[in-house]
């Protein structure tokens, strides 16, 4: 079997979806992928090439703490995903993220929020990634459209020294006319912003919106508040990477093209889901339905955490979000099947049970009611 290398800096979430996009499509080519983590070896990528002798290989290079060095890559075709920092002139094939799109999901979930001005917090000041630089391009486009002050961190932070940064990014958010909606160059970003923001004591979100880019699940739900984040369709980059390989091994000679990938969608969590006059206990109902809808919550579950009667609680909940009790937990369940289809390889048989519904037939129905579809049209249509 024809084997591929897939190199990456480190199996993080997204870069373990973009994987799982390659080893989807290599299967139906007849190939096997093996993964290498750059960034947890002394060799060079020759000695793997060497090694394993590929017919090319797949390089995840958005983290790259210097220039790209494609001549390690040469002596099998390659392509490139998310090059963040390319030598000036040359050029490769790559899949990269659209970051327009990213961007206009953002300001499309900020700008309802009515803020004061917008922001941006690039990727880790030095590194020069071009995927943050052009996200923030994108953003600040968007925003001049509307006629809002934009505002970008001019400092400098580092991971090595997080206390340092997260003081100086708080001294920054303190000057941003409020409320500001700030879009975060990735996940590990905004979660540094709402941090610097409890150091600043700026509530979020009332004066603080604050939008991430990865959805990294496990950190987005453990900020507080929890984070909005958008997904990029990791798994759709690496299939375009495994056919981009496909195109540049069936004709070595075609010219080297680049092709972009949008994201997925947004999912919205307590950084950017303003209630309207909600108490303590209405937010936190809120983020207990989002967390555990699919687990088997019911309406009874939520109002026992609700201190005052069942009448009012539930006026004050419908009130703050424009909906009942039971009608926010279907839309959070309805929110995970959407994101369950979206996944191509996920058995529609197994959604039940992954999203908190009564029995598949019910699901199917309310479904069928709320989209005109199957979930498998749905799906052919999203495909």
């Amino acid at each position: 079997m024809d084997k591929v290398l897939f190199f990456t800096d480190s199996h993080t979430d997204a870069h373990a979806r973009i994987y799982a996009g390659v080893c989807e499509r290599a299967r139906s080519f007849g190939w096997h992928v093996a993964e290498i983590e750059y960034a947890r070896t002394d060799r060079s990528a020759e000695d793997f090439i060497r090694l394993w002798r590929p017919i090319g290989v797949v390089v995840e290079c958005s983290n790259l703490a210097e220039d790209l060095n494609t001549k390690a890559y040469s002596s099998v075709p390659a392509v490139y995903v998310d090059p963040s920092r390319l030598p000036a002139g040359e050029t490769v094939a790559s899949v990269r993220q659209d970051p327009l799109s990213v961007a206009q999901l953002a300001f499309d979930e900020l700008v309802g929020l009515s803020p004061a001005s917008f922001a941006y917090l690039d990727w880790v000041s030095g590194t020069q990634c071009a995927w943050s630089r052009e996200r923030g391009q994108a953003f600040a486009a968007l925003v001049a459209s509307s006629g809002k002050p934009f505002f970008r961190f001019g400092g400098e932070w580092s991971r090595a020294d997080m206390v340092v940064s997260q003081h100086r990014i708080a001294d920054w958010l303190k000057t941003l006319p409020r409320p500001c909606g700030l879009l975060a160059a990735n996940d590990v970003t905004a979660e540094l912003a709402l941090s610097a923001a409890e150091l600043a004591g700026i509530s979020v979100p009332a004066e603080l919106a604050v939008v991430g880019v990865d959805n990294d699940r496990l950190r987005c739900e453990n900020t507080s508040p929890s984070l909005t984040s958008i997904e990029p369709d990791y798994a759709e980059a690496g299939r375009l990477a495994a056919d981009l390989l496909k195109e540049r091994l069936d004709d070595p000679g075609a010219g080297l093209r680049q092709v972009v990938f949008a994201p997925d969608c947004l999912v919205r969590r307590g950084s950017t889901r303003a209630l309207r006059d909600a108490g303590v206990g209405i937010c936190e109902a809120v983020e207990r339905i989002r967390r555990e809808a699919c687990f088997g919550l019911t309406p009874a579950d939520v109002l026992r955490d609700i201190p005052c009667s069942r009448r009012l609680a539930e006026q004050r909940f419908r009130q703050a979000t424009g909906r009942s009790i039971g009608e926010e937990i279907v839309e959070a369940r309805f929110a995970r099947v959407f994101e369950l289809l979206r996944n191509p390889t996920y058995p529609i048989g197994q959604i039940v049970s992954e999203s908190g519904w009564e029995s598949e037939s019910y699901l199917k129905r309310a479904f069928k009611k709320r989209t005109g579809l199957s979930m498998r049209e749905w799906r052919q249509q999203k495909a």
